[in-house]
């Protein structure tokens, strides 16, 4: 699987311009990285939550799933979507979010579908 979700992630690289990204399930394990100079494990772990949280609160107000959640630093952007019901997509960027959302979502598809397949 590794080499499917690394094709995955690489496929993303050649759309959309990102540092690097994580595949991570739902309860926050790491299940692929690209990243360098990341405690990915950490990262993976932080991005669950985060996703998981901005899911609570959207729900409080009913408004269903969110669709992306951004955080944005001096420099970069962490961009966290879900990838089906057991996965989600975390990035390192400094692009807008409307420049590389297109390409964020098919690839959180294709992973949701790579781990129905597992």
């Amino acid at each position: 699987m590794k080499e499917i979700y690394k094709k995955i992630i690489n496929d993303l690289e050649s759309k959309a311009n990102i540092e690097g990204a994580c595949i991570v399930s739902r309860d926050g394990l790491l299940i692929y990285s690209n990243m360098k100079d990341v405690h990915a494990e950490s990262f993976a772990a932080m991005s669950a939550t985060l996703l998981s949280s901005a899911e609570v609160a959207m729900d409080e107000i009913k408004e269903g799933v969110p669709k992306i959640v951004v955080v944005e630093g001096k420099n970069r952007k962490i961009v966290a979507m879900g990838a089906g019901p057991n996965a989600l997509l975390a990035v390192v960027t400094k692009s807008n979010i409307e420049e590389i959302y297109e390409a964020l979502e098919k690839t959180a598809k294709e992973i949701s579908e790579a781990l129905g397949k597992k």
